[in-house]
């Protein structure tokens, strides 16, 4: 076999150990990009996570098994990081209409704007220091993350 780049290689001969490396490292090299820039923030990248879906969910909210079955983790975990998202302000708890039992999460109205600008500043840092110093084109882009749903089934 002539010698390729890694991303030329017939997939049949990348080793699964080589490949599962270059998984391992990408996804290092994105976390530390999205956490070095939410830390000017104060936040986590799972807390980002956990305000993106409830942000989405809108004013209507989202009950926090909801929340974390979406973002595949612990009920206590996420009680844990709503608890700290109460303590900053972002996030708030409503009563169900039908149940009060229910609580639903939801985006403070003061925070939705940050919601807003952290979304489109990290989407053009991600660009910067990833996709534009790696050269990589928007189809490719929209290609691994078609992949990434495909592996996790949604």
């Amino acid at each position: 076999m002539k010698s390729r780049k890694n991303s030329e290689k017939d997939i049949g001969q990348i080793s699964t150990y080589h490949s599962g490396v270059a998984q391992a490292s990408a996804h290092r090299r994105m976390n530390r990009i999205k956490t070095d820039f939410l830390l000017s923030y104060g936040l986590s990248p799972m807390q980002w996570f956990a305000i993106g879906y409830i942000y989405d969910a809108g004013e209507h909210g989202v009950r926090m098994s909801d929340l974390a079955k979406s973002l595949e983790t612990t009920l206590p975990y996420i009680t844990n990081t709503i608890a700290i998202l109460e303590g900053k302000g972002i996030i708030s708890k409503k009563s169900h209409e039908g149940d009060s039992r229910i609580k639903l999460l939801c985006v403070n109205k003061s925070y939705k704007k940050t919601v807003v600008e952290i979304e489109s500043l990290l989407r053009q840092r991600l660009r910067e220091e990833l996709y534009g110093e790696d050269h990589i084109s928007r189809d490719e882009l929209a290609t691994y993350i078609h992949v990434l749903y495909k592996i996790i089934g949604k």
